[in-house]
């Protein structure tokens, strides 16, 4: 059985993130961190970037932390955050494809999509209606398939993003030495909302 690691490759996190802080941030920058666990990303980046504002959010409990479904934050309207990161142990796409209607300005947003192992990769519901596949007739499929299909269904689940009228300025994914992947993206509404 495997654990959970928080911040299991702490560089390359933070390292994503130091690129796109100082390629599109230069005032700083209002960040939603949606999964907090411990702060430590956030904390680390603090000691190089100003920050003018940061609200962390997770579903587990902390002493002093508001306990809240992130993704219910992101469905609303009128978030002020030009930064949002989603570093789920799991699936970001629920996150990624709440915010989406609301993208009003340029925005940066990480995403870490969890795996496992290449033999226990599970795509998501999410995942599955991107690629335009009913998930009840791919139950049971094989892991190499599964496998195969992962790295189509990041694509087309970022891609989603055509669907609300919001451009993919950059997508840049980060080398990493374990089974998540590391992904920043930079969006812009197609046209400027009120």
């Amino acid at each position: 059985m495997s654990q959970q690691l928080d911040n299991h490759d702490l560089a390359t996190k933070v390292s994503l993130r130091r690129y796109f802080l100082k390629k599109y941030h230069a005032e700083p920058p209002r960040v939603l961190d949606c999964c907090q666990g411990q702060g430590l990303v956030w904390r680390l980046l603090r000691r190089e970037f100003e920050l003018s504002s940061y609200w962390g959010l997770d579903l587990k409990v902390k002493k002093g932390r508001l306990r809240i479904d992130s993704v219910r934050v992101l469905g609303q309207a009128g978030w002020p955050e030009d930064v949002i990161d989603i570093d789920t142990y799991g699936s970001p796409w629920k996150h990624w494809l709440a915010l989406l209607p609301n993208v009003r300005r340029p925005l940066t947003v990480f995403l870490t999509v969890g795996r496992g192992g290449p033999n226990r990769i599970r795509l998501g519901r999410e995942e599955y209606d991107a690629l335009g596949l009913t998930l009840g007739r791919v139950r049971g499929m094989s892991g190499s398939v599964t496998h195969r299909l992962s790295g189509l269904a990041m694509r087309y689940t970022l891609a989603e993003a055509h669907r609300h009228d919001v451009r993919l300025v950059e997508v840049l994914e980060a080398v990493t030495n374990g089974n998540a992947r590391y992904v920043g993206v930079r969006v812009s509404p197609l046209t400027t909302l009120p």
